[in-house]
């Protein structure tokens, strides 16, 4: 590859994932400053908004990611309701 533009092109035909994507939207303390989201799934700097889905986590899990997916969503609706 010789540009930055060609890169891009290869690797949007070419990279894939065999894990199920998650950590893309962190969660964290207040004072992380990678801390996507707030202990309570709110995204930072936005009103109405939360995130209850695999991308809360810092890393994956050792097994499949829908139990941990399941018991996020349930601890979401406490905090939602609340």
């Amino acid at each position: 590859m010789t540009s930055d533009e060609a890169l891009a092109a290869h690797c949007k035909r070419t990279v894939k994932t065999g894990y199920h994507p998650v950590g893309t939207c962190k969660m964290g303390q207040d004072s992380d400053p990678e801390g996507v989201l707030d202990t309570s799934l709110r995204v930072r700097d936005t009103r109405g908004l939360r995130v209850v889905d695999a991308s809360l986590m810092l890393t994956i899990v050792s097994g499949n990611t829908n139990a941990a997916v399941m018991a996020a969503a349930g601890k979401a609706v406490g905090l939602i309701l609340a």
